[in-house]
């Protein structure tokens, strides 16, 4: 699979959403040991509503279409997680808006504008222990795949082991930003929620891909 339909991305995010909601209770339980306990809620909340208005919407271009799972993110979830939770799906809407599919390096420079667009919004940074800390070793994952094949399954699933990755580094960092930046030494040993979900968010992505490799 070398190009993802608008259409193709859409069954993808429904997936992704769905494996958020099932995973209520264990970003919730992360969140109890170094936050104040309602990220899972939160992003049960927010996707749920992704996965409904995705699932309702009529065929959309890329833009369309990031741009509803975005908006919707922010509008349902609100406080800072819906907020940069949704800036990952709009920071980079105007290198997708119009596009009926997308490359693997397609998707990967939209999914870089919206690690950019975290970080001027976020006010943080690498380290910080948060979703970023899963999001740019995915993300360089991807690149790194992408030079050896342009296949969209292969990529995603280089994608997910990066954040995977990711995931695991934060159990050796200090919360700083946040409200579990109250808890300091307490989070050493635990993953960052929101960093388990951006791994969850991959993951989906990426079991939809292998189930999914026709040659377009």
């Amino acid at each position: 699979m070398n190009e993802l339909t608008s259409g193709q991305l859409r069954d993808a995010l429904i997936q992704v959403a769905a494996k958020i909601v099932d995973n209520e209770a264990r970003l919730t339980e992360l969140d109890c040991q170094i936050g104040d306990g309602d990220h899972g809620t939160g992003m049960k909340t927010g996707f749920s509503a992704m996965m409904e208005a995705l699932t309702a919407a009529p065929p959309l271009d890329m833009g369309e279409l990031l741009k509803l799972a975005g908006v919707t993110l922010i509008r349902v979830m609100g406080g800072a997680s819906g907020v940069i939770f949704g800036t990952l799906f709009t920071s980079g809407l105007e290198q997708v808006r119009g596009k009926e599919a997308l490359t693997a390096g397609e998707l990967i420079a939209y999914l870089e504008a919206g690690y950019a667009g975290i970080v001027k919004r976020g006010r943080s940074c690498l380290g910080s222990k948060t979703m970023l800390d899963a999001l740019y070793p995915a993300v360089e994952a991807m690149k790194a795949s992408l030079a050896h094949t342009a296949d969209i399954a292969q990529v995603l699933a280089a994608g997910y082991q990066g954040a995977l990755c990711g995931v695991e580094n934060t159990k050796a960092m200090v919360s700083v930003t946040g409200r579990s930046k109250n808890f300091r030494l307490k989070t050493l040993g635990v993953p960052d929620p929101g960093a388990v979900s951006v791994s969850i968010i991959f993951e989906g992505l990426s079991q939809w891909a292998q189930a999914n490799t026709i040659e377009l």
